[in-house]
């Protein structure tokens, strides 16, 4: 089974057991003051909404 990573919570997630959306692209961080380019749907909101 494949797992995949999300780069700015550091959660770990099983891409067959596991429904959370990921999000690939080019994603600043403002907050932090980094680029990411791979989110979980989570942090793409908290992201998103900066």
């Amino acid at each position: 089974m494949g797992t995949i990573q999300c780069h700015r919570c550091e959660k770990v997630f099983n891409t067959f057991l596991d429904e959370e959306r990921m999000r690939s692209g080019s994603f600043y961080d403002s907050g932090r003051a980094e680029s990411f380019n791979q989110l979980c749907e989570e942090c793409y909101r908290v992201v998103m909404d900066k």
